[in-house]
């Protein structure tokens, strides 16, 4: 499954490279030990075997939960890691291939980051109701988002401050493909 982003997409974002998410899709996949894939609660964007977020099942409310970008920038792009609701993730080739016009989400979520035309972003992360990971947007509602940039190894954590017994859905809206969810298990279950 062979993808390209238009350049519109990138420049949407205000990314002045070129994306080649092709190249990254032909690398074969590395397998690394349990001490290599750091902490449990990290969520990890790769590129080796297809762009795809490898993400825990499940994390206990309170926790932090790290975003880690593992892929190469100039090779296939900045990403997105945007809690959205299990419904405004775009199941369809062409649900994928129209998500950056009007009334789809990733367009969405670059309003939710401040891009104004072919602008860059200006909010970093987009953060909606409380501090933390627990707000899902939708095309009508605004929910958390970072944007990866372009430095290769970019990370940020934040607390999972949703509520136990919550899933949180997440997607980038550069790569819409790329989706994953968590779920959110209540304080008693830690340990």
């Amino acid at each position: 499954m062979k993808q390209r982003l238009s350049r519109a997409m990138s420049v949407r974002l205000g990314i002045a490279i070129a994306v080649g998410v092709a190249a990254s899709l032909a690398v074969a996949p590395a397998f690394a030990s349990a001490a290599e894939l750091g902490p449990a609660n990290t969520v990890y964007i790769k590129a080796n075997g297809g762009l795809r977020f490898e993400a825990p099942k499940t994390i206990v409310e309170g926790e932090e939960l790290e975003v880690l970008n593992t892929t190469n920038p100039r090779q296939v792009g900045p990403h997105t890691f945007s809690l959205v609701t299990k419904g405004s993730i775009p199941k369809t080739p062409k649900q994928r291939q129209l998500c950056f016009t009007p009334h789809h989400i990733c367009k969405s979520i670059a309003a939710w980051h401040g891009v104004k035309g072919e602008g860059p972003p200006t909010k970093n992360p987009a953060k909606a109701g409380e501090e933390g990971w627990d707000t899902l947007g939708s095309l009508t509602k605004p929910g958390d988002s970072w944007f990866t940039g372009t430095k290769p190894r970019a990370s940020i954590t934040q607390q999972v401050t949703a509520e136990a017994g919550t899933t949180i859905y997440f997607m980038c809206a550069i790569h819409p493909w790329m989706h994953g969810s968590i779920k959110v298990l209540p304080l008693s279950a830690a340990g």
